[in-house]
């Protein structure tokens, strides 16, 4: 079974098939049948092992908004890594099993921070959903440049038929924001959204909480 999933990653999810599998394992595809009954399986195993490989460490003591910012970063990386996972999230083929044993982990390090159960379980679904959708956006802006015509590219063509003197602010705003900025800018919404919690905990957020926020500050 590991073998089955590691191919697939290696090929590529967004467009393997059993039948790329089969060969690139060497196997009848009768064979891996056995092991997995449809590609839908197969792409629920490869998402729960690819999470799993990037599910961050917790503990050594370090303040909570790292644990939570570590997390964030790793499920973003993943997803963007492979885009079919998000797909899949969306057909909602995925069900629990992604985020079960993450989330017990999560929990545990947040109880272990004083965290209430019911709040460090908002946390983690907070985080979710903002990393799903930064991932979605960066997918979106990279499958976009390999089609041949990027975002920023495609927008001020489409300005480019309005009218000059139409939607003057998002011309402004498309002029200042670089083509990448969903790439970085979802950390300044997750530095947001923990500012907010460590508001109401009543602590002050540290400025720089994990290694990832220090490499997007650079």
């Amino acid at each position: 079974m590991p073998t089955i999933v590691d191919a697939a990653i290696e090929l590529g999810l967004e467009t393997v098939t059993l039948a790329q599998i089969a060969r690139h394992l060497g196997v009848a595809q009768a064979t891996l049948y056995r092991h997995v009954h449809n590609r839908d399986e197969l792409m629920r195993l490869a998402a729960f092992q690819l999470l799993l490989q990037r599910r961050p460490a917790t503990g050594n003591g370090e303040h909570w908004a790292a644990i939570a910012e570590r997390y964030a970063e790793s499920l973003f990386e993943t997803l963007v890594a492979a885009p079919q996972v998000v797909t899949e999230l969306h057909k909602g083929r995925l069900g629990p099993h992604l985020e079960i044993d993450i989330l017990e982990e999560f929990l545990e390090a947040m109880q272990g921070q004083g965290f209430s159960l019911e709040d460090a379980a908002a946390l983690f679904h907070s985080i979710g959903l903002l990393a799903v959708g930064a991932a979605s956006g960066a997918i979106g802006l990279s499958a976009s440049t390999r089609s041949g015509q990027s975002w920023a590219q495609a927008m001020r063509a489409t300005l480019g038929e309005r009218d000059r003197r139409e939607l003057p602010l998002t011309r402004e705003i498309v002029r200042r924001v670089p083509e990448d900025s969903l790439r970085v800018d979802w950390r300044r919404s997750l530095r947001a959204l923990l500012a907010g919690v460590a508001a109401q905990r009543g602590e002050a957020l540290p400025e720089i909480a994990s290694d990832f926020t220090r490499a997007a500050a650079r």
